[in-house]
């Protein structure tokens, strides 16, 4: 009887967590049965038309069209997309873009807007530019056209006219102007409410007087982008002008006047400087520029200098400063030596990267005597390149004189955070 007993309770024992392997099992299986019918169900396809499209708007046009197979519903609704790429990169698929620029611009629904063009052109096509692209843009401005990129090789003569006769434009980046448009602009144009405007000249005489006067017309421009090669004289002048971006190849530029009473972000960006350079003008509400300045050389400071006395009243200012990979000993590129150290009054936040030897960073430390309501400073070294040119580089004297050789970054100075490590650095001189 006790052995039967205990043969029970031993039965008992192995069957309880067989039990439990069991119950376990079947929940698993019920969950992942019930995970399986939740994958089947097709929520994209319960998204309105319109939210999808709203969708498709974000992708390239190339990639849009690939939805093109998933369903009947989706064979043209890429079409309908407010947003088109076309881009033209090999000679060999001029049919393809050709079709994909019928698809979604000749033969569109009229009843769907088009927003914004993006057209790249990689290769020259006397056919394609003359007579394609004419009937191509008009079709886009006769849809509501807004916002118009062109990037590449493109023959603006034809097309140019066109363009300048969209009255829904906001915003246009024509980044390639070709040399032989002297007088690109015309006298009367439709797009009074352009908000934002990106041209770029190469080797190019830039007719102030009459790139004043188109900026003059625009009142309602707001963000302007000049990309300029080979130009010895620039003036910029509007009213309403608030963020302007300005990228200068060469060492021709002799006179840069900027008069622009609503500017608020400047970003200048030159490869080098004219030693003479004069820069004058008004912007009086200026806040935060960027200035980048690369191959500086030891007659360049002295612009430089007078490019910080003319910025001096904003409150962020961020120097990207290269001196050139020529030079065998290290140069003053930030102050002029013997000069006024210019004033500060209203900067807040600094962010200098440049190589910090013992002359630059001589010139930081009096900078930054002159700057009394700073919160925050970022001070990044840069090594400088060394090319064949300028071997015999000792390598001490280039190294960086920041403590520990490290990079400086100060935060909440008007708080008190490291006031006493401010102080320190300031003391260094």
């Amino acid at each position: 009887m006790d052995a039967l007993i205990q043969r029970r309770r031993r039965m008992s024992h192995v069957m309880v967590p067989r039990q439990v392997r069991q119950r376990q099992a079947a929940t698993a299986m019920s969950c992942f049965r019930s995970k399986a019918d939740t994958r089947q169900i097709d929520r994209l396809s319960n998204l309105p038309d319109e939210l999808l499209v709203t969708i498709l708007s974000f992708l390239p046009t190339p990639t849009a069209a690939c939805t093109s197979v998933l369903c009947r519903r989706f064979r043209h609704l890429w079409e309908a997309s407010p947003s088109v790429q076309v881009i033209y990169r090999n000679p060999d698929h001029l049919d393809k873009f050709v079709a994909l620029a019928d698809r979604t611009i000749l033969h569109r629904n009229p009843s769907f807007s088009l927003l914004s063009l993006h057209l790249e052109l990689y290769y020259f096509d006397l056919s394609l530019h003359n007579s394609y692209m004419p009937s191509l843009l008009a079709k886009a401005a006769s849809l509501g056209l807004c916002h118009l990129t062109i990037v590449g090789y493109v023959h603006l003569q034809p097309i140019l006219p066109i363009i300048f006769s969209i009255k829904t434009l906001k915003s246009l980046a024509l980044p390639n102007v070709a040399e032989d448009h002297h007088h690109v602009f015309p006298s009367k144009f439709a797009f009074t409410s352009l908000t934002s405007l990106s041209l770029g000249f190469s080797s190019i005489d830039l007719d102030p007087p009459n790139f004043n006067q188109l900026l003059s017309e625009l009142r309602s421009l707001e963000e302007l982008q000049l990309d300029i090669c080979s130009i010895s004289s620039l003036i910029i002048s509007s009213q309403t002008i608030r963020k302007l971006k300005l990228e200068i190849s060469g060492s021709e530029l002799h006179t840069l006047s900027l008069f622009l009473p609503s500017l608020e972000s400047l970003n200048l960006r030159s490869r080098e400087l004219f030693p003479s350079l004069h820069i004058h003008g008004e912007v009086p509400s200026l806040k935060s520029a960027v200035i980048g300045l690369d191959e500086l050389h030891a007659q360049d400071v002295t612009a430089v200098t007078k490019l910080l006395n003319f910025i001096s009243h904003l409150e962020e200012l961020r120097l990207l400063l290269r001196e050139s990979t020529d030079e065998k000993d290290p140069i003053h590129i930030l102050l002029e030596p013997g000069k006024d150290v210019p004033n500060f009054p209203n900067l807040k936040h600094l962010y200098v990267r440049l190589c910090f030897h013992n002359h630059n960073f001589e010139d930081i430390i009096m900078m930054l005597h002159n700057c009394p309501v700073l919160e925050s400073l970022k001070l990044v070294h840069k090594k400088p390149k060394i090319t064949h040119q300028a071997r015999g580089r000792k390598r001490e004297d280039w190294c960086s004189k920041l403590p520990r050789r490290r990079n400086v970054n100060f935060r909440n100075l008007h708080l008190g955070t490291n006031k006493r490590k401010f102080k320190k650095l300031l003391g260094r001189n």
